[in-house]
């Protein structure tokens, strides 16, 4: 799904968890996984995708 990243940090990532298994938000550009639609854009409404799960069907 493609979203701002400051929407994004509000998004459970299925990866990161804490010591009692409880789910942490997004880390959004601070993970190697979170892709910008543009590449060359760089602020907080630029619209991207986790990775994680391929290109959204959106993306072109």
């Amino acid at each position: 799904m493609l979203m701002p990243e400051k929407e994004a940090k509000f998004k459970n990532c299925p990866l990161l968890t804490t010591k009692d298994d409880k789910f942490r938000f997004c880390l959004g550009s601070g993970c190697m996984m979170w892709r910008y639609l543009e590449t060359e854009k760089r602020d907080d409404t630029d619209k991207g995708y986790c990775g994680l799960a391929g290109k959204p069907v959106g993306a072109l």
